[in-house]
This record gives C-alpha cells, structure tokens and sequence, in this order.
C-alpha cells in the first residue's frame, strides 16, 4: 500500500496547480482572436501616412514653391536602449552651437521616442538625456512569464505607455502642430504587420487633427510612437484604425523590420538649393559582432542573430541612402556607436552604466571637429558613387 508523504502531497498540489493554468492558458490562448476583416482592408494606407518610394522628377519639383536656400534632414535609427548614443550626439551638438534647426526629422523604433523631442528642439535635450540614462528594464517593460507564450507577446510594455503619455501631452502636441503649419516635418515609421509594408507617418498633420479630422489625435500620435517601438513577440502589436470612420483596425509593429532607419525618395521632394542629411545610427556597424559569445541556449542564440541580421539591414539601407543622396547632390553625413565601445548583447537590456557610458561617448564625438562620416563605412573602391 503506498503512502504520501505532506511533502509529496504539496509537490502534487503544485504540479496540478501549474498543469491548470497552463490548460487555462491554452485554452485562452485559442478564444483570442480579431474581428473578420478582407485583405483590402489590412493593405488600406492611414490617413495621415505618406507615398515612401515616390521618385522625385522636375516636374514635381516645378509644381512646388521656390527651392529653399538649405534643407536640414535628421534621421534616427532604432537601438533599444543604444539611443543613449544618439542622446549624447545630440545634447553634446546643441553645446557646440552648430546644431541647426531641422526641417526635416525622421525616427524609427528607439529612433521614434528620441524624434519627437529633437523634432521640437534643443530645449528638450535634458528630458531626452533622463529618459535615456535613467531608465531601468522595470521603467520599460514586465515579463509575463509563461502568461506570455499564450498571449499577443512575451513581455508587458504598459510601463513605457504610461511613459508616452506623460511626455506626449496636449502641449507637446500643439507645439508640433505649430512647426507643421511652418513647413517643417516629422515622419516616425511603423510596420503594418497585416500587409508586411512599411508606414511612414506625417505625424505633424495627425498633430494638426488629422486628414480626415481624427477625434483623438493625442491617444493616435502616442499609439503610433508606441507601435514604432513594438518589437514583435516581445512587445505586444498597436492596433490602428487606418483612418476615421471605420471600426477595424490594422496590427502595427516595429518599423524597424522594414527599415532599421528612415531615408528614402521623399526626403528629396522639396526643393532646396542645398541639403544635408545627418543620419544617426544608434548601434554599431561593425563587421564583428565578437563582444560576448553565444551562450547555449535559445535566447542567446536568438539574440545574436536577429542583432546580425538587423545589422546587416542597416547596413544596405544606409547604403541606398548613401547613394540618393550622392544623386541628388545632397550632403551626407553619419555617426555612429565607435567600434572600441562594447555592446551589450541584449538592447532591451536597460542598464544605466551602459547607457551613461553611451551618452557620454556620443557627446564627446559630437564635439570633436569633423566627427562625420560622409560615407559608410566598409566600402570598397568599387562601391563608391562616380558621376560620369
């Protein structure tokens, strides 16, 4: 006859328990799903979303008003919490007194949260400095644990919501609107997951109430700046609806899938005389990745991975940038993460150390005379733009 002890009794106790609820959690996991919508609708572009790849021709340019003497682009990379990078290069620019006035600022994924506030100035140098080097993993997001395997992601981002909306307030929102009806523009990415196509946003006319009169442009602007973070199966998706009226909405992730950083064909449709483009790399574009080694298990090894892949993305998309600008005969300038630095191997991974270090690294480079690249790096002799 066989006999439990009060031990085993818990033990079986504890299994049953956690068999429950991971039968509950599948169970959930099956009722969740989204209203029926047609493939039309998941491919509808937003009401406030800009044409990406539309070639510029002289017959737009003719249509447009007079060039303007100089045109400044500033265009954000996504990194996690590498965007320290960008914040130091940023604040230590302002210090110099050179940094101008952009007329054009573009952000994806970290890029994104760092874009609004560089968008409205210099002013906002010291509220991006604390939200870069003052954070912690807890400020951002929670783990859900085994919850996550049954839901929508892995991890909770409700801390970095409360986050956005305590920055994006009505008054940071009718100040963009303000530099909007002045011709200047801020454009943040997202992916909608639904078509696989890359969104870019015109985010001082949703500022502005919208293309078709949005009744909720704060909550709108703040959902997309969260969707343009949202890293998929760690971040939960950000549902939109593409524009007023209907009651459906469209997935939106990180746009840092599509395009790890903002440049393409309508950065050129306004005219000017002369153009710069200064992109900001919140990463490293090393060849080599040899930091850490890959640890023997599948979030080590997933990490490594999808950080190759991300960067060699970036890579060819600031290549092409490169090259439109060279075509176009646009300034080009670059920075990015310098290679002496160690990465952390994890950019979710909010450590304030690490992100100081960044912040300060960006500062002093943003100092030096002559800290742009005007081409990126790696290239062989062949690889070059030549003007015949």
């Amino acid at each position: 006859m066989c006999s439990f002890s009060q031990n085993d009794k818990l033990r079986l106790q504890v299994m049953l328990g956690r068999t429950l609820i991971l039968i509950a959690g599948v169970i959930l996991a099956s009722c969740v799903g989204r209203p029926a919508e047609s493939p039309d609708f998941r491919s509808i572009t937003p009401s406030e979303a800009i044409t990406i790849a539309e070639e510029d021709t002289a017959a737009k340019r003719a249509l447009l008003r007079a060039p303007r003497k100089t045109l400044n682009v500033l265009a954000l990379s996504g990194g996690g919490s590498d965007g320290a990078y960008g914040v130091g290069v940023l604040n230590g620019w302002t210090e110099t007194g050179n940094r101008p006035k952009f007329d054009v600022v573009t952000g994806v994924s970290t890029g994104a949260l760092m874009a609004v506030l560089a968008f409205l100035g210099p002013e906002y140098d010291a509220k991006l400095r604390e939200l870069y080097t003052g954070q912690t993993d807890s400020d951002i997001f929670r783990r859900k644990g085994i919850a996550g395997f049954f839901s929508d992601s892995l991890y909770d981002n409700t801390p970095l919501k409360k986050q956005i909306e305590k920055v994006i307030t009505d008054k940071i929102i009718d100040k963009i609107a303000q530099e909007h009806t002045r011709g200047r523009r801020l454009y943040l990415a997202t992916t909608n997951i639904d078509s696989n196509e890359l969104v870019a946003w015109d985010m001082g006319l949703l500022a502005s109430g919208g293309a078709d009169g949005r009744t909720h442009r704060v909550q709108l602007f703040q959902k997309v700046m969260r969707a343009s973070a949202a890293i998929p199966v760690l971040f939960p998706p950000v549902y939109i609806k593409p524009k007023r009226g209907v009651q459906l909405r469209q997935a939106h992730v990180d746009g840092g899938i599509k395009a790890p950083v903002l440049l393409g064909d309508f950065l050129y449709r306004v005219p000017a005389r002369k153009r710069n483009i200064y992109v900001i790399i919140n990463g490293s574009l090393a060849l080599r990745d040899a930091y850490s080694a890959v640890q023997p298990n599948i979030n080590s090894i997933a990490v490594k991975s999808v950080g190759s892949l991300t960067r060699e993305l970036t890579q060819q998309t600031i290549y092409r940038g490169y090259a439109r600008a060279k075509n176009t005969g646009s300034n080009f300038y670059l920075t990015s993460i310098p290679d002496h630095v160690p990465q952390q191997q994890d950019p979710l991974k909010f450590n304030k150390k690490y992100t100081k270090r960044l912040y300060l690294e960006g500062k002093a480079k943003a100092q030096k005379t002559g800290f742009w690249s005007v081409s990126p790096p790696h290239l062989k002799a062949s690889d070059f733009i030549v003007h015949r």
